[in-house]
């Protein structure tokens, strides 16, 4: 018996179960008839895959995949892996949870909570919300999800007979300006979601606050948007600990081989909106060994800063006129672990913010101030 051909377009496996449902039945008869099934293309040969695994429900040996689905018997063993190889790589970037057995990695099974999505019922108010946040998505700078924005716009608006920009307050935008415009940007974030969705080890040089070059290990967890600029977010290898890392800052990336076998699980703990709400003057950054004690002094012209996140065990207090050289100015303390954000803060207030500890970044910013400086230094011309 041979199936007829899916359609030749990408499967959305959460989307097509009535496809699945026909095409899972024919196996099924196929096989209680003693029918020989073929399965001669590749949307096939996966679909079989996640029925197989769906159908189990439990751990699946790949000696048993490999009985099972006749297209992974090659005369030559390492094409048969590599067929499988490729077919869990589509299977998890089309969002099948596909998982390996901690004991055992030749066990393969598929998180049965996590394949099925309930309906999500949006009010107008949501809806606006959710569009406007996609169309300032699809103008960033660097973004590699520009078809999975417009299909989404696409089904956001779908039901209500209107183009999703019908949607889209007259009078209200959102712009996410970002500070790097390169094309190598948009190759290294490329890479960068690659290793997010197939969990991935990379390897990358990144390029610290005083430029040096380091390299590191890192597990990616997620790619993150915040102060102009994409950030990644994952477990570094040199510091066994969690860090974050300015994508704009990548100077080179480097996946782990064999691209369908994931490297790392991500902590059953871990949270992104953990990373993504809080503040940047506290967290610990890539390219800092470890936090510091901070002492920063405000003044007026910038006294609303002083209610910014400084997180827990912050304080800010005034300090006296004769000590500031002013009136009006604040002293804030708190532990950071992100030197550039603080020294890119006190440069952009061109004065009305003042490093009092430690002294080594207050060294550090006098250097970068001083750099600035000559490169924007001008020759006086003689008449």
């Amino acid at each position: 018996m041979t199936l007829a051909k899916p359609p030749r377009t990408p499967i959305d496996v959460r989307l097509a179960h009535a496809y699945n449902r026909r095409v899972a039945s024919k196996i099924a008869s196929a096989r209680k008839a003693g029918e020989e099934v073929s399965r001669q293309g590749p949307d096939e040969r996966i679909l079989s895959l996640l029925m197989l695994l769906l159908e189990a429900n439990r751990p699946v040996a790949r000696a048993e995949i490999f009985q099972r689905i006749d297209t992974y018997r090659t005369k030559n063993p390492a094409a048969g892996e590599r067929k499988f190889e490729r077919d869990k790589k589509d299977l998890r970037a089309l969002g099948v949870p596909i998982e390996q057995d901690e004991e055992d990695e030749n066990l393969y099974y598929v998180r049965q909570r996590e394949y099925g999505l309930r309906l999500v019922q949006l009010d107008g108010e949501e809806r606006v919300a959710l569009i406007l946040a996609a169309e300032a998505l699809r103008g960033t700078e660097g973004l590699v999800y520009g078809e999975l924005v417009d299909d989404a716009l696409r089904k956001l608006s779908f039901d209500s007979g209107r183009s999703h920009r019908a949607f889209s307050p007259a009078n209200l935008g959102i712009t996410l300006p970002a500070l790097d415009h390169s094309p190598k940007l948009r190759r290294t974030m490329e890479a960068l979601v690659a290793a997010i969705e197939g969990r991935k080890r990379v390897t990358i040089t990144y390029r610290g606050l005083a430029g040096e070059s380091s390299v590191r290990e890192v597990d990616p967890y997620a790619v993150v948007y915040g102060g102009g600029s994409w950030q990644l977010i994952g477990h570094c290898h040199l510091r066994e600990k969690p860090r974050t890392f300015r994508v704009d800052r990548i100077a080179k990336v480097k996946l782990a081989p064999k691209p369908g076998t994931p490297d790392f699980k991500r902590p059953e703990n871990w949270k992104l909106s953990t990373y993504v709400q809080r503040s940047p003057w506290i967290f610990q950054a890539g390219d800092t060994q470890t936090s510091f004690d901070m002492v920063l002094d405000i003044g007026p012209e910038r006294a609303w800063m002083a209610d910014e996140d400084f997180g827990p065990g912050s304080s800010c207090e005034p300090i006296a006129a004769a000590e500031a050289g002013g009136e009006g100015w604040s002293r804030v303390r708190f532990r950071s672990g992100n030197a550039g954000y603080i020294i890119t803060r006190v440069l952009d207030a061109a004065g009305h913010m003042k490093i009092v500890e430690p002294p080594e970044l207050r060294a550090r910013l006098r250097e970068i101030a001083a750099s600035i400086a000559s490169a924007n230094r001008t020759e006086e011309v003689a008449p």
